[in-house]
């Protein structure tokens, strides 16, 4: 018999567990939903500090309501069982993606790792610390929204989980804790951050940064090594994106981010400056605290212990002994002040030749082209060989335009001053998957997975795609496009259609019209009619306006008399002469089989205020041309010629005011 708990949840099977509790899928009778329902293991029931525990945690969890953490529901005891009911993530952990799949691409752990961190700004902001940061304790759901569980339960000791020798209270599993918690000092947000750059590690290496023997091995590298840098695992990893994780990992609380905001800020903009230098804790800001209470016993003498030996054994120095330490001091303070007086000088001498340095004034050269921006900047007096060009994805300037300085300008600067220019390489671009065939939900997704956000549906008629699955998508599947791309995906509405009017028309216009609603030409039969000779009559077996199967047929009748000419017939002469497009501009030298296809590009500006407009197109004749460098303060539109061969595909790219705002890829 299925048990049931409280007379509405009836259990499952199994889908998790601890060494506190098991997790069961569930079925809410009462409300008819699917549930997670936590129980306590039936050997802690009667342990008081195992149940406060419990209760700890749904008191935690009922303070929460984000879109990132685990719903609570319910809390309860049943037959002396005590449990917890809690929404059902439809999906696996992080562990698991990990596992499967990892290393993760940086734009999807950049992702996740955003969703974690707007988890736990919400717990700090309720005074909630989470603790126990991990993969295990992080669900993806199957549409990629990101759940976090097991807020403020302590867990019981496994062989991964570290105790205070005090109290016993868990603090964390071994591989994912801070410094702090292994030294059982006071645990804060902080220490959230360190575990999240643990995580952010693994998604980005498929490894730990430390791992050991035994969970007290572990701990002692927590405190005191150095791990392997992310970048030495996996190249792929951006600068920007390594120096976020240095951050979060650094031993000392202080030189941590302030807060989860602080780390979700450098993560919206690690892609756009990846190229940052490297983050580096400074000397002096190594932890000295070496008392680890947490790992259980004494690992060597704390400070005062040591200045209690240096006493003892001040005490047993002959005379000659305290006359030679004496000399010593003499001698070091003699080094210091040598030191002091060279280095004082030094000083000086460096201000004086840099004071002597001549200013020049630095342009501001961000918006310019490359070569005209490096230009400007030696016309103002900076040797070229001073001006560095790193390039970088950017979807605020096109290709090979500087969309950041550094000096900025305009402002005086030393001659020998060095300059750095970032340029754009364009926007960063990802394929369009291949998502023919799939459920719509499924489709968009996969593409929220892959960085799209820009995503909407439109229904098409299908004979061969099941309703509400993907028949196609536009741009079109492996197409390379900019994560803001707009992505239009078109959903099967099935297999029917409407019968349309074609009384009337040509054969010719009849089966087009008919086409388009996809169904077929059947039989067409002559008929004499007092009707314009050609035109249709009569259909058959279905009226216009009739429900029919997509790729049915329709018999036409054909008014056949000798009355005149058929409608739409013409006739006319040719001339011999060159091909010219809309602007008069001569097709003859053109690549074989080129194609021409105007498109038209609008910008509408419903506030009146002045837009700066850039059309940069790319196709068979020319890459990144600006065809258009306009300031608007009205709705404008520009028809933009563009040249096209089997083996090209076109670009156009719409910038205002300096940002992306439109990428149209243009096929063939």
């Amino acid at each position: 018999m299925t048990k049931r708990l409280g007379g509405r949840y009836e259990l499952q099977t199994v889908i998790g567990g601890g060494g506190m509790a098991i997790v069961y899928k569930a079925v809410d009778t009462l409300l008819d939903r699917t549930v997670a329902v936590k129980m306590l293991r039936a050997q802690y029931a009667g342990d008081e500090e195992f149940v406060n525990r419990f209760r700890q945690e749904a008191q935690s969890a009922a303070r929460l309501s984000h879109p990132n953490i685990v719903n609570l529901y319910d809390v309860g005891m049943s037959d002396g069982e005590y449990y917890i009911v809690m929404e059902y993530v439809d999906g696996p952990t992080l562990k698991d993606l990990i596992r499967d799949r990892g290393p993760l691409p940086v734009h999807e752990a950049l992702d996740i790792t955003e969703q974690i961190c707007d988890a736990l700004a919400h717990a700090h902001d309720h005074r909630i610390i989470h603790r126990d940061v991990k993969p295990h304790n992080i669900l993806i759901t199957q549409r990629g929204q990101v759940k976090v569980t097991d807020f403020g339960i302590a867990r019981a000791v496994t062989g991964n989980t570290i105790t205070h020798h005090n109290d016993t209270s868990v603090l964390g599993s071994v591989h994912y804790f801070s410094p702090e918690q292994a030294r059982g000092a006071t645990v804060s947000a902080k220490s959230d951050i360190y575990s999240l750059g643990v995580v952010m590690y693994e998604m980005l290496t498929k490894k730990l940064p430390f791992s050991g023997d035994s969970p007290v091995s572990v701990a002692l590298k927590h405190l005191r090594e150095d791990f392997v840098e992310p970048r030495e695992l996996n190249p792929l990893i951006p600068q920007s994106v390594e120096n976020i994780i240095l951050r979060c990992l650094v031993k000392s609380p202080d030189l941590r981010y302030a807060d989860m905001r602080a780390v979700k800020a450098d993560l919206l903009t690690a892609l756009i400056h990846p190229n940052l230098p490297k983050f580096r804790v400074p000397s002096d800001a190594i932890d000295e605290t070496i008392s680890i209470p947490a790992v259980g016993g004494r690992m060597r003498a704390t400070e005062s212990e040591r200045e209690d030996n240096d006493e003892e054994s001040e005490e047993e120095l002959t005379p000659p002994s305290r006359r030679r330490r004496v000399w010593r001091t003499l001698m070091w303070i003699g080094i210091v002040l040598a030191v002091l007086v060279v280095g004082v000088l030094s000083a000086y001498y460096i201000v004086m030749g840099i004071a002597q340095v001549p200013n020049v004034n630095l342009p501001n050269v961000v918006g310019q082209p490359q070569a005209k921006a490096v230009a400007l900047i030696e016309k103002a007096g900076i040797p070229q060989t001073q001006i560095h060009v790193q390039d970088a994805f950017n979807s605020q300037q096109p290709k090979g335009y500087v969309y950041s300085q550094n000096p900025t300008g305009p402002q005086q600067v030393k001659e020998t001053r060095d300059i750095q220019l970032y340029v754009s390489d364009g926007a960063h671009k990802i394929q369009v998957p291949d998502l023919a065939g799939m459920p719509a939900d499924q489709a968009k997704s996969t593409l929220s997975s892959d960085g799209f956000s820009n995503v909407t549906d439109n229904t098409v008629q299908s004979v061969s795609v099941a309703v509400g699955d993907v028949v196609s998508s536009n741009p079109p599947a492996n197409s390379m496009v900019t994560p803001n791309t707009h992505i239009v995906l078109n959903i099967s509405q099935g297999a029917e259609t409407q019968v349309p009017n074609v009384y009337g028309k040509t054969v010719a216009q009849a089966t087009q019209i008919l086409q388009n609603a996809h169904l077929a030409v059947g039989q067409v039969t002559q008929i004499q009619f007092a009707a314009p000779n050609g035109t249709i009559v009569k259909m058959f077996p279905y009226n216009p306006g009739d429900t029919v199967p997509a790729g049915t047929s329709i018999d036409l009748w054909v008014a056949s008399n000798s009355a005149g000419n058929s409608p739409g017939n013409s006739t006319g002469n040719s001339t011999g002469g060159s091909t010219t497009n809309s602007t008069g501009a001569s097709l003859d030298n053109l690549p074989p089989n080129t194609h021409v296809r105007p498109v038209t590009i609008k910008v509408a500006d419903p506030s009146g205020n002045p837009v700066v407009v850039q059309i940069i197109k790319s196709d068979a004749v020319s890459q990144n041309e600006q065809v258009v460098s306009q300031t608007i303060t009205s709705t404008s539109t520009w028809n933009i010629t563009m040249y096209l061969t089997p083996n090209s595909q076109g670009e156009i790219q719409v910038y205002e005011n300096g940002k992306l705002q439109q990428d149209y890829p243009v096929q063939y």
